[in-house]
Order: structure tokens, then C-alpha cells, then sequence
């Protein structure tokens, strides 16, 4: 049982987590890093079914959309990574959320500038 000075029994489920919401920031944080997450690897399919196909000279339009909308998105996703940042140093909220948005987020960034640099370091040593 739990008194009114806030100690709980063994095996008693502390009931104040329960009653915690969920950050706002978080959920926005995990919403942003999947939708982020889908159109950057989608972004990334598609340009290399176009690379795939033969001539990437004769769809230079298309890459230039492509590569904007992944800015595009990839700028969102940093927006993810602060929102998520910020739902991690709430106290008054769960932070489940916010955790996982900010780790997607995260690793949204960071596996795309790695796969820049890989990408780019091939195509230098392939010359």
C-alpha cells in the first residue's frame, strides 16, 4: 500500500509513472524520424534505380528534385533530433518517445552523411 510520504510496498507498481502523459515532443520527435527515415531511403532507392537504368546524364532534373526533397527532409530530421532533445530533459513527462525519435533522428543524419562519404570516396577512386 502506499502511505501519503510517498514509500511503496515490494512488489507494488509505483503508480506515478502510469499517470505521467506522454511528451508531445517526443511523439513529434518519433513521428519525424519515420516519415524523415521513409523519404530519405526512398530519396536514396529511387537515385540509384536511376543510376541503375543507364544514362544518369539525361535525368539531371530529376536528381536535382531528388536531392532537394532529401535536404528537405534531411533538415527536418534535424528539427527531430532537437525536438527529441528537448523531450528527453523534461522531468514532468515520459520520455519514451523521445528517446526513440532522438536515436532515429540520429541515426537518420548520421548513416546519410556516412553513406555521402562512402559514396563519395568511391567514386574518387574509381577514376
Amino acid at each position: 500500500m502506499t502511505d501519503d510520504n510517498g514509500i511503496h510496498d515490494a512488489g507494488e507498481p509505483r503508480p506515478h509513472a502510469a499517470r505521467m502523459p506522454q511528451s508531445g515532443h517526443g511523439i513529434a520527435s518519433f513521428v519525424i524520424a519515420l516519415v524523415s527515415g521513409l523519404v530519405v531511403l526512398a530519396s536514396i532507392v529511387f537515385s540509384a534505380l536511376i543510376v541503375a537504368s543507364g544514362d544518369p546524364e539525361a535525368h539531371v532534373a530529376v536528381f536535382g528534385l531528388v536531392g532537394l526533397v532529401m535536404c528537405a527532409f534531411l533538415a527536418l530530421s534535424l528539427v527531430g533530433l532537437v525536438l527529441g532533445l528537448i523531450a528527453l530533459r523534461r522531468q514532468d513527462r515520459r520520455r519514451t518517445f523521445g528517446a526513440i525519435g532522438f536515436g532515429l533522428n540520429a541515426l537518420i543524419l548520421v548513416g546519410t552523411v556516412g553513406l555521402v562519404l562512402v559514396g563519395t570516396f568511391f567514386s574518387h577512386s574509381n577514376s
